[in-house]
Protein backbone atom coordinates (compact mmCIF):
# COMPACT_ATOMS: atom_id res chain seq x y z
CA UNK A 1 0.00 0.00 0.00
CA UNK A 2 2.79 2.42 0.92
CA UNK A 3 4.70 1.55 -2.27
CA UNK A 4 1.60 2.17 -4.36
CA UNK A 5 1.00 5.51 -2.65
CA UNK A 6 4.62 6.50 -3.29
CA UNK A 7 4.27 5.67 -6.98
CA UNK A 8 1.09 7.73 -7.24
CA UNK A 9 2.77 10.71 -5.55
CA UNK A 10 5.75 10.41 -7.90
CA UNK A 11 3.42 10.27 -10.90
CA UNK A 12 1.48 13.31 -9.67
CA UNK A 13 4.69 15.32 -9.18
CA UNK A 14 5.92 14.29 -12.62
CA UNK A 15 2.70 15.48 -14.24
CA UNK A 16 2.86 18.71 -12.25
CA UNK A 17 6.35 19.36 -13.62
CA UNK A 18 5.21 18.49 -17.14
CA UNK A 19 2.43 21.09 -16.78
CA UNK A 20 5.13 23.72 -17.41
CA UNK A 21 4.65 22.89 -21.09
CA UNK A 22 1.50 25.01 -20.95
CA UNK A 23 3.31 27.86 -19.20
CA UNK A 24 4.21 28.80 -15.67
CA UNK A 25 1.34 27.78 -13.42
CA UNK A 26 0.44 26.97 -9.82
CA UNK A 27 1.02 23.21 -10.17
CA UNK A 28 4.54 23.63 -11.50
CA UNK A 29 5.43 26.15 -8.79
CA UNK A 30 4.01 23.83 -6.13
CA UNK A 31 6.10 20.91 -7.43
CA UNK A 32 9.24 23.10 -7.54
CA UNK A 33 8.68 24.24 -3.94
CA UNK A 34 8.15 20.63 -2.84
CA UNK A 35 11.38 19.49 -4.50
CA UNK A 36 13.38 22.37 -3.01
CA UNK A 37 11.89 21.77 0.43
CA UNK A 38 12.63 18.05 0.31
CA UNK A 39 16.21 18.71 -0.85
CA UNK A 40 16.82 21.25 1.93
CA UNK A 41 15.28 18.95 4.53
CA UNK A 42 17.40 16.03 3.35
CA UNK A 43 20.57 18.16 3.45
CA UNK A 44 19.79 19.40 6.96
CA UNK A 45 19.14 15.85 8.14
CA UNK A 46 22.40 14.57 6.68
CA UNK A 47 24.40 17.43 8.21
CA UNK A 48 22.75 16.94 11.61
CA UNK A 49 23.28 13.18 11.85
CA UNK A 50 26.69 13.00 10.14
CA UNK A 51 28.29 16.18 11.52
CA UNK A 52 26.66 17.64 14.61
CA UNK A 53 25.58 14.34 16.15
CA UNK A 54 29.21 13.13 16.23
CA UNK A 55 30.68 16.25 17.82
CA UNK A 56 32.23 15.38 21.16
CA UNK A 57 33.63 17.90 23.68
CA UNK A 58 37.01 18.02 21.90
CA UNK A 59 35.54 18.25 18.42
CA UNK A 60 33.04 20.85 19.57
CA UNK A 61 35.88 23.07 20.76
CA UNK A 62 37.59 22.77 17.38
CA UNK A 63 34.34 23.54 15.56
CA UNK A 64 33.53 26.52 17.78
CA UNK A 65 34.99 29.18 15.37
CA UNK A 66 33.02 27.70 12.49
CA UNK A 67 29.85 27.74 14.59
CA UNK A 68 30.45 31.39 15.45
CA UNK A 69 30.81 32.23 11.74
CA UNK A 70 27.60 30.35 10.96
CA UNK A 71 25.80 32.29 13.68
CA UNK A 72 27.09 35.64 12.37
CA UNK A 73 25.67 34.85 8.92
CA UNK A 74 22.23 35.39 10.45
CA UNK A 75 22.96 39.13 10.34
CA UNK A 76 22.85 38.98 6.51
CA UNK A 77 19.23 37.80 6.46
CA UNK A 78 17.78 41.29 6.64
CA UNK A 79 18.81 43.62 3.78
CA UNK A 80 18.42 46.77 5.91
CA UNK A 81 19.88 46.71 9.41
CA UNK A 82 22.26 48.52 11.72
CA UNK A 83 25.86 49.25 10.80
CA UNK A 84 27.33 46.86 13.39
CA UNK A 85 25.13 43.96 12.33
CA UNK A 86 25.89 44.62 8.67
CA UNK A 87 29.63 44.69 9.40
CA UNK A 88 29.54 41.41 11.33
CA UNK A 89 27.61 39.69 8.56
CA UNK A 90 29.81 41.17 5.82
CA UNK A 91 33.04 40.08 7.52
CA UNK A 92 31.73 36.54 7.89
CA UNK A 93 30.50 36.45 4.30
CA UNK A 94 33.85 37.78 3.06
CA UNK A 95 35.64 35.04 4.97
CA UNK A 96 33.37 32.37 3.48
CA UNK A 97 33.82 33.73 -0.05
CA UNK A 98 37.60 33.99 0.42
CA UNK A 99 37.86 30.38 1.56
CA UNK A 100 35.64 29.27 -1.30
CA UNK A 101 37.72 31.18 -3.85
CA UNK A 102 40.95 29.73 -2.44
CA UNK A 103 39.55 26.20 -2.64
CA UNK A 104 38.34 26.80 -6.20
CA UNK A 105 41.71 28.18 -7.35
CA UNK A 106 43.72 25.44 -5.68
CA UNK A 107 41.34 22.80 -7.03
CA UNK A 108 41.66 24.18 -10.56
CA UNK A 109 45.46 24.39 -10.27
CA UNK A 110 46.24 21.06 -8.61
CA UNK A 111 43.22 19.14 -9.86
CA UNK A 112 43.05 20.26 -13.49
CA UNK A 113 45.92 22.38 -14.83
CA UNK A 114 48.92 20.56 -13.39
CA UNK A 115 47.56 17.04 -14.08
CA UNK A 116 46.71 18.11 -17.64
CA UNK A 117 50.19 19.52 -18.19
CA UNK A 118 51.77 16.40 -16.74
CA UNK A 119 49.65 14.14 -18.93
CA UNK A 120 50.44 16.14 -22.08
CA UNK A 121 54.16 16.15 -21.27
CA UNK A 122 54.10 12.35 -21.16
CA UNK A 123 52.58 11.96 -24.63
CA UNK A 124 54.70 10.88 -27.55
CA UNK A 125 54.19 12.39 -31.01
CA UNK A 126 56.58 9.97 -32.68
CA UNK A 127 54.50 7.73 -34.99
CA UNK A 128 57.09 4.96 -34.63
CA UNK A 129 56.05 4.52 -30.99
CA UNK A 130 52.64 3.26 -32.04
CA UNK A 131 51.99 -0.14 -33.55
CA UNK A 132 50.48 0.02 -37.02
CA UNK A 133 47.96 -2.75 -37.34
CA UNK A 134 45.24 -3.57 -39.85
CA UNK A 135 42.65 -1.76 -37.73
CA UNK A 136 44.74 1.48 -37.72
CA UNK A 137 44.47 1.69 -33.92
CA UNK A 138 48.02 3.04 -33.65
CA UNK A 139 47.32 5.78 -36.17
CA UNK A 140 44.19 6.81 -34.27
CA UNK A 141 46.12 7.00 -30.98
CA UNK A 142 48.81 9.11 -32.63
CA UNK A 143 46.25 11.53 -34.10
CA UNK A 144 44.45 11.73 -30.74
CA UNK A 145 47.71 12.68 -29.03
CA UNK A 146 48.34 15.41 -31.61
CA UNK A 147 44.86 16.83 -31.03
CA UNK A 148 45.37 16.74 -27.25
CA UNK A 149 48.68 18.58 -27.50
CA UNK A 150 47.29 21.19 -29.89
CA UNK A 151 44.22 21.69 -27.75
CA UNK A 152 46.13 22.05 -24.50
CA UNK A 153 48.81 24.40 -25.82
CA UNK A 154 46.25 26.44 -27.76
CA UNK A 155 43.96 26.79 -24.76
CA UNK A 156 46.80 28.14 -22.65
CA UNK A 157 47.71 30.61 -25.39
CA UNK A 158 44.07 31.70 -25.70
CA UNK A 159 44.35 33.38 -22.30
CA UNK A 160 47.20 35.59 -23.52
CA UNK A 161 45.26 38.84 -23.57
CA UNK A 162 48.01 41.20 -24.76
CA UNK A 163 50.87 40.83 -27.24
CA UNK A 164 53.61 43.45 -27.21
CA UNK A 165 54.38 44.60 -30.74
CA UNK A 166 57.94 45.81 -30.11
CA UNK A 167 61.27 44.64 -31.47
CA UNK A 168 62.35 43.26 -34.83
CA UNK A 169 60.49 39.96 -34.34
CA UNK A 170 57.32 41.50 -32.91
CA UNK A 171 55.22 40.56 -35.94
CA UNK A 172 56.43 36.97 -35.87
CA UNK A 173 55.71 36.66 -32.16
CA UNK A 174 52.27 38.23 -32.54
CA UNK A 175 51.38 35.89 -35.38
CA UNK A 176 52.63 32.88 -33.41
CA UNK A 177 50.56 33.79 -30.35
CA UNK A 178 47.45 34.59 -32.38
CA UNK A 179 47.70 31.29 -34.27
CA UNK A 180 47.83 29.24 -31.09
CA UNK A 181 45.15 31.41 -29.48
CA UNK A 182 42.91 30.66 -32.47
CA UNK A 183 43.54 26.94 -32.02
CA UNK A 184 42.65 27.27 -28.35
CA UNK A 185 39.46 29.14 -29.21
CA UNK A 186 38.39 26.34 -31.53
CA UNK A 187 39.12 23.73 -28.86
CA UNK A 188 37.11 25.67 -26.28
CA UNK A 189 34.19 25.95 -28.72
CA UNK A 190 34.30 22.21 -29.42
CA UNK A 191 34.49 21.44 -25.70
CA UNK A 192 31.55 23.68 -24.85
CA UNK A 193 29.59 22.16 -27.73
CA UNK A 194 30.31 18.65 -26.45
CA UNK A 195 29.29 19.64 -22.91
CA UNK A 196 26.08 21.19 -24.21
CA UNK A 197 25.31 18.08 -26.26
CA UNK A 198 25.96 15.92 -23.22
CA UNK A 199 23.60 18.09 -21.16
CA UNK A 200 20.88 17.86 -23.79
CA UNK A 201 21.25 14.08 -24.09
CA UNK A 202 21.07 13.74 -20.30
CA UNK A 203 17.87 15.81 -20.21
CA UNK A 204 16.35 13.75 -23.03
CA UNK A 205 17.29 10.53 -21.24
CA UNK A 206 15.66 11.86 -18.06
CA UNK A 207 12.52 12.78 -20.00
CA UNK A 208 12.35 9.33 -21.57
CA UNK A 209 12.79 7.66 -18.16
CA UNK A 210 9.94 9.70 -16.66
CA UNK A 211 7.67 8.91 -19.62
CA UNK A 212 8.48 5.21 -19.26
CA UNK A 213 7.67 5.51 -15.55
CA UNK A 214 4.28 7.04 -16.33
CA UNK A 215 3.47 4.37 -18.92
CA UNK A 216 4.52 1.63 -16.50
CA UNK A 217 1.85 2.76 -14.02
CA UNK A 218 -0.86 1.22 -16.17
CA UNK A 219 0.02 -2.10 -14.51
CA UNK A 220 -1.35 -0.72 -11.24
CA UNK A 221 -4.77 -0.34 -12.81
CA UNK A 222 -4.72 -3.65 -14.63
CA UNK A 223 -3.82 -2.08 -18.00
Amino acid sequence: MIDTLGLLIAAALTLMVFSYIFGDNFLFQLAAHIFVGVAVGYAITIVWYQVFAHLGPGNLLQAFPALILCFLLIFKVRPVQSGLANTLGSVTLAFVLGVGAALAISGALFGTLLPQMSAVAGLSLNPNHYQQGPDSAGLVDWLNNIIIVLGTVGTFFYFTFTVRATGPLSGLREGFVRFWAGMGRLMIIFTLGALFANTVSARVALLISRLEFLFSLKNLFGG
